[in-house]
């Protein structure tokens, strides 16, 4: 029989009756309980529903109801996914720190757990998470976000926000975004000092190329820094072996030149290139152009002015769709042949490996912004870095690539979400 609480005992012994304490303080410490999680501004995140555009500046305060051992603060941190946020986590009194050292992104969601916290008496936590959005565009901003395989914010910073790509070399600055933000738009300078000078930034990793893939991007350029007769490589990996981006003549036409497997394959091609350099307002149609924007391009692509650029193709139908700020200007059937017999029946994007029966000698199948292959690629004798001049003069922001096609009205959801 238990009387007055769990620490006393009343025993009732040959007659005599006595107290005797049980100290049992393992099992009888008082509870502890996360009480509150919130940015340095007071934002909410331990709400009924995860709390929405966070600012990015900001560190988080775990309230708990009794003082905190700093010892046991070994598993409460920041994730994005699974990867680990670099910060600062301290302990002052009841309330735990956490100090991101990394930046973290925009449009991102985070989470902040709290696991094995133990009071300064003993007792330990429930383990606890908390998930919230991060202001601005993000990974999630996007439609097919889980397709992702490469997003660059250009934050004053070259990361890869999937995590799928590592920075070789960058030599670029960064200028004013679209949203007024200093430094939040990378800037291309193209070639200052002449060949080999070229500003770019070239990516390592293995995620650059899909059989169908889609790659979107915003750019800003002064019509100027394209003169008559010249064209500036934009991007690319492997130049034609893979795929590049291309404009020239004051604007006057684009090119969008991807690699392709061919097949059926009569002539034993293996690869075929889709050059895309038909992008000049003509209008024409026909063969293997379903749509082709009629009209100046400079007009669509204004001097001075941020645009929406995204290349999509799709395997299964051999469709490949290129748009600016969201509409359709120009869409090939990169299949339809017209002739019996054809030799170009291109279906997946892939690098072509191939020359003449042998393998390619010299393809680098890394990704470059402002220019069509990397320095170290000698696969093309016509894109050689050491040569060229005529890298990218331009800003670049919020590039993304997904290995699946998005469709019309995802590109347009796109536009309108990151516009």
């Amino acid at each position: 029989m238990k009387l007055l609480n769990n620490k006393f005992s009343l025993l009732l012994i040959a007659g005599v009756i006595g107290f005797s304490a049980c100290n049992n303080d393992d099992e009888d410490a008082s509870s502890m309980t996360v009480n509150s999680i919130t940015t340095t501004d007071g934002t909410n995140l331990y709400g009924a529903t995860a709390a929405g555009d966070v600012a990015l500046d900001q560190n988080i305060l775990i309230g708990f109801s009794s003082s905190v051992n700093s010892a046991t603060l070994g598993n409460v941190g920041l994730f994005n996914g699974s990867n680990e946020v670099d910060a600062a986590v301290t302990a002052s009194g009841s309330t735990v720190t956490i100090t991101p050292t990394d930046d973290l992104f925009g449009g991102t969601l985070y989470t902040v757990r709290v696991e094995g916290v133990q009071s300064t008496d003993g007792a330990t936590a429930s383990t606890v998470e908390a998930n919230f959005t991060t202001s601005g565009i993000g990974l999630g901003t996007a439609p097919a976000s889980s397709n992702q395989t490469l997003y660059l914010q250009f934050n004053e910073n070259i990361v890869d926000v999937t995590g799928n790509a590592s920075v070789v070399s960058q030599n670029i600055s960064y200028t004013t975004d679209r949203f007024g933000n200093e430094n939040g738009a990378a800037y291309f300078n193209g070639a200052p000092n002449g060949p080999g000078s070229g500003e770019i930034v070239e990516l390592s990793g293995d995620n650059f190329l899909h059989p169908s893939q889609t790659i979107s991007m915003w750019f800003s350029i002064d019509h100027s820094d394209f003169p008559q007769g010249q064209g500036r490589f934009v991007y690319g990996t492997g130049a034609e072996r893979g795929y590049f981006l291309e404009f020239g003549n004051n604007l006057d036409w684009i090119k969008v030149a991807t690699s392709h497997m061919v097949s059926p394959d009569p002539a034993n091609h293996q690869y075929a290139t889709a050059w895309g350099d038909n992008i000049n307002g003509g209008g024409n149609t026909g063969g293997n152009t379903l749509v082709n924007y009629e009209g100046q391009i400079p007009n669509v692509i204004t001097s001075m002015s941020w645009h929406h650029f995204v290349m999509s193709y799709n395997a299964a139908t051999s469709m490949k769709s290129v748009f600016i700020d969201g509409t359709l200007i120009t869409q090939y059937d990169l299949n339809n042949n017209e002739e019996p017999g054809a030799e170009y029946n291109m279906t997946d994007l892939a690098y072509n490996t191939n020359a003449g029966g042998s393998p390619v000698s010299g393809l680098v199948q890394n990704l470059v912004l402002g220019y069509l292959a990397s320095p170290s690629n000698t696969s093309t004798g016509w894109a050689i870095y050491a040569d060229a001049t005529n890298t990218y003069k331009g800003g670049m922001d919020d590039l993304r690539i997904w290995n699946v096609a998005l469709t019309n009205e995802q590109v347009s959801t796109l536009f309108n979400a990151e516009n």
